[in-house]
């Protein structure tokens, strides 16, 4: 055991990175940096095109988009963004509180500096947060926007989130823990866990993928950074109200089978009540982590909502249409 704890903090005080190096070079598209409200921000860029502008899930790199990145960028020059906190953008351990509305706030200024406003916005669980609350208080910039789970409604309590996050808050135990994640000794556990039953469905390529996904977000995060994304994350936020008064047409994606799938309903609920442009579509099969179980279907229905591909609506009062992932869509 002692040796096990040794081992634990040894691990937490390797795999630092220094310098403005990349981690590892993006499998699609190419790498680059831009500057926004004093931040250095990582992106990847592929192809031509109207913008699209993508921001990952929580503790996430840009690399959770790889598996839709070569269907978006046929239509669109797509920006697949590491948000403050992550990746190989900056990870500041005072001065940023990593709200969503501090996120955005950068976001903003980055579409501003890369000459994309007006552009297309997708996000995953937190990014979708930060991508939905752009909308809300930046709607000069963005024309429409994707949104998977995530929402302008996140009651801590509804989330029900482990409490791991708290305890490598902790001194020492902290640092334990922290060592062991990045250790990579348990990324092929973290895939499996956090894909849940959607991990038999993937082929043994599609696994080696997403694990790697899981590698590179926990080995390229600070342990400052990843306790302000877990703080504000599990803080409440609400801004129905600001996201009532835009009229930005939103495309809300969420599974049914998700472990969040109660925060997920709930907003779209509210979205059915008070924002008349706001779609919305379950997967029946569907985890939390949609794009990363299916990368191809969701492909599909952005580039339908974008304009980019020809439309699969069903006619008024017809049957949800199906296919592998279970899609319901009045």
């Amino acid at each position: 055991m002692v040796l096990l704890l040794l081992g634990g903090v040894a691990c937490s005080t390797t795999g630092t990175r220094g310098g403005p190096q990349l981690y590892s070079e993006a499998r699609h598209g190419l790498d680059r940096f831009v500057e926004a409200k004093g931040y250095r921000l990582h992106y990847v860029e592929a192809g031509q095109g109207p913008p699209v502008v993508l921001i990952p899930g929580a503790f996430t790199t840009y690399r959770a988009w790889d598996g839709m990145l070569p269907a978006l960028s046929v239509h669109h020059r797509v920006l697949a963004f590491d948000y403050v906190g992550v990746g190989d953008s900056d990870q500041p351990s005072d001065g940023f509180g990593y709200t969503v509305e501090e996120q955005a706030d950068v976001m903003g200024e980055a579409i501003v500096a890369l000459g994309v406003v007006g552009t297309r916005v997708i996000g995953a669980s937190y990014g979708g947060v930060v991508a939905l609350n752009l909308a809300a208080r930046y709607p000069e910039l963005v024309s429409q926007v994707v949104c998977i789970e995530g929402g302008a409604l996140i009651a801590p309590e509804v989330l029900n989130y482990s409490a791991l996050g708290r305890l490598i808050d902790w001194p020492v135990l902290g640092d334990i823990i922290w060592g062991f994640m990045k250790s990579g000794l348990f990324d092929t556990i973290t895939a499996r866990s956090v894909m849940g039953k959607a991990w038999a469905d993937l082929t043994p390529e599609a696994r080696r993928d997403v694990t790697g996904v899981f590698s590179a977000n926990i080995m390229t995060v600070s342990r400052a950074s990843w306790m302000g994304i877990y703080r504000a994350i599990t803080t409440r936020i609400d801004f129905l109200e600001a996201l009532q008064r835009t009229r930005t047409p939103v495309l809300y994606l969420y599974g049914e089978a998700s472990k969040y799938r109660a925060v997920a309903e709930a907003n779209a609920r509210q979205f059915s009540e008070r924002h008349p442009t706001i779609e919305v579509v379950a997967f029946r099969n569907g985890i939390h982590d949609l794009h990363l179980q299916y990368p191809e279907e969701v492909s599909r229905l952005v580039l339908e909502f974008f304009g980019a591909a020809p439309s699969t609506h069903l006619a008024a009062g017809g049957a949800a249409k199906a296919d592998r992932a279970g899609v319901v869509r009045p």
